[in-house]
């Protein structure tokens, strides 16, 4: 399990002025596919554990999708941004804002962000989730444009 909080990037940073290929296509599918194996990783190890009881079916569920390979799908997108939903309420439930007194701040003092442990975990579960929403959007789009592209052309 990772101990550090890392930002990821957003993919549509990656790929803007990308021309849209076939090969560009193929290129993001097999990166939503390897980054689906993380995922999948992620929620074997870590979310399904530290998930109550009544949360961990879809967990479970999502986990078997991308076991079976079926992840460039506009369904498997639309679970994947529930399933974020839902891990959202868990890390903000271990989340706790406070005021930390200072002295010699201007204020008096700051906010302070204090993350229980399990919530760390799961955020950084979160963020892997979403690079893999942003990749098979990202697919999906590609897929689309050449699709239609080619369409509007031949016409």
């Amino acid at each position: 399990m990772r101990e550090q909080l890392r930002t990821l990037p957003r993919l549509s940073d990656l790929v803007e002025g990308a021309e849209m290929t076939p090969d560009l296509v193929a290129r993001l599918a097999a990166l939503a596919l390897m980054q689906a194996h993380i995922v999948a990783d992620e929620l074997h190890d870590v979310v399904i554990p530290l998930l109550p009881a009544a949360k961990r079916s879809f967990a479970a569920s999502l986990a078997r999708r991308i076991e079976r390979g079926t992840v460039l799908e506009e369904e498997a997108l639309r679970d994947l941004e529930t399933f974020s939903d839902i891990l959202a309420q868990q890390i903000d439930a271990g989340t706790h804002v406070y005021w930390q007194g200072d002295d010699n701040h201007v204020r008096g003092g700051y906010e302070a962000v204090h993350r229980e442990s399990e919530a760390r975990e799961l955020a950084n579960s979160a963020a892997e989730l979403a690079l893999l929403a942003d990749i098979i959007l990202a697919t999906l789009s590609a897929a689309r444009a050449v699709r239609e592209t080619g369409a509007l052309i031949e016409s």
